[in-house]
């Protein structure tokens, strides 16, 4: 994880002659602020994208008990000291004049709320992450072998934006704001004959996804269609979706192009149903960010037919208290402390076994097992005695490989009151 620190202040005493700015409310006390801001790149595994540039974020300050307000324009503006008066404020920064729907175009924002207390030194530490979701297109080389021309539309409940062959040979990836999409492609064969429009719906969507349309066509002379596979690579979920398909005319004197290795499986319409890890959450079926609670429900069916060799939990969470905890009941090579996560591998860590065993599944109950109701609903709870930020996100990334080597990663999130 790519982090940008920039430090605006240290302590009041080390910035005499800079510029500052007091804010002071009669009968009350004031304190110094010191502020980092960082930016969280982490998610998009498979591109690499632009540099988030700190100084043109969007700032703000508001105190909730109080009627202090300031906005600057860009993190540049922002005085190098602040002195508030004492009280409970909330601090945003967000990437400026953004779009809900735009090219090349990930946003970034995020809060925290902190305290000025009389005659001390606030430290804040705002750490930005992805707000929108991100799309690509990636053709197969048969997709772009039969089609001569060919369309997508992806529609959010913002906007759409449409892939050509143009746009894709320029590397242009769809950013949207978190909603539904729909996706519409259409195209024409090398013959001039039109394809059927083939039509998907993505529900399953969150802050930070990246939906790769993996487009392939059947060769010519075929009964087939287009494959649709959507590819969160950033929650690393994985949806295979097969439209139904259409028959098509060979074109005269084409040649057929050769069959695959393993020739026809004389079964074309009727590809072999997967056998990959599945996840089910009975009391949360979208997997939506649940509040924490002493009585939660987390109980997640993992059922992988070809049985589970190996299962992580990466647990990511802004509370530093909580991360030190959890990292005390692993070996010191699953604890990236200085990353801000930690690796529960509850099958191959002797420590994380020992320690973690009372609360959850962990060695021989994971693996080889074909079902198993892994809990969460003891862990989970112990954050709530660290008082983190109100509002502020916890992450358990359940990452499973069979015996095949399939791989199924789900993250599941928390959040305060």
């Amino acid at each position: 994880m790519k982090k940008i620190l920039f430090a605006i202040s240290t302590a009041l005493l080390m910035f005499a002659g800079c510029k500052k700015t007091d804010i002071i409310s009669e009968g009350s006390g004031v304190g110094t602020v010191n502020f980092s801001i960082s930016a969280d790149e982490g998610g998009y595994i498979t591109k690499a994208l632009p540099e988030v540039d700190i100084e043109t974020l969007k700032i703000s300050i508001v105190q909730k008990d109080g009627d202090y307000s300031e906005e600057w324009d860009s993190f540049s503006a922002m005085p190098s000291v602040l002195e508030l008066s004492s009280g409970n404020y909330t601090v945003t920064a967000s990437t400026p004049d953004s779009q809900p729907v735009a090219w090349d175009q990930p946003v970034y924002g995020g809060s925290k709320d902190f305290t000025v207390m009389v005659g001390k030194v606030s430290n804040v530490d705002l750490v930005c992450s992805i707000t929108n979701m991100m799309v690509s297109i990636n053709p197969s080389e048969s997709f772009l072998k039969e089609l001569s021309f060919f369309e997508v539309t992806v529609k959010s409940n913002d906007g759409s934006r449409v892939w050509t062959k143009t746009e894709y040979d320029e590397g242009k990836d769809g950013f949207f704001n978190v909603s539904p999409l729909e996706v519409w492609v259409k195209g024409e064969r090398y013959d001039g004959e039109s394809i059927k429009q083939q039509y998907l719906k993505i529900t399953e969507v969150a802050a930070k996804d990246h939906h790769i349309i993996n487009l392939d066509a059947k060769v010519t002379g075929s009964v087939g269609g287009i494959d649709f596979t959507i590819d969160n690579t950033v929650n690393d979920r994985e949806e295979n979706i097969t439209v139904p398909g259409f028959e098509e005319i060979p074109v005269e004197d084409e040649e057929k192009p050769e069959e695959p290795d393993g020739g026809d499986t004389g079964d074309e319409e009727n590809p072999p149903v997967s056998t990959a890890p599945v996840m089910e959450w009975a009391s949360n079926p979208t997997f939506e960010t649940m509040p924490i609670s002493s009585d939660m429900d987390v109980v997640i069916n993992i059922s992988a037919q070809e049985k589970i060799k190996a299962f992580v939990v990466k647990v990511e969470s802004p509370s530093a208290e909580f991360l030190a905890t959890v990292s005390a009941m692993v070996s010191p090579e699953n604890a990236h402390l200085d990353e801000n996560y930690v690796n529960l591998d509850l099958i191959n860590d002797a420590t994380a076994i020992a320690m973690l065993s009372s609360l959850m599944p962990t060695g021989d109950a994971l693996k080889g097992q074909t079902s198993v109701d892994f809990s969460l609903s003891e862990l989970v709870p112990m954050i709530n005695g660290f008082s983190p930020a109100s509002g502020s996100i916890h992450t358990f990334t359940l990452n499973v490989t069979d015996e095949k080597d399939q791989t199924l990663s789900k993250p599941v999130s928390f959040k305060t009151e």
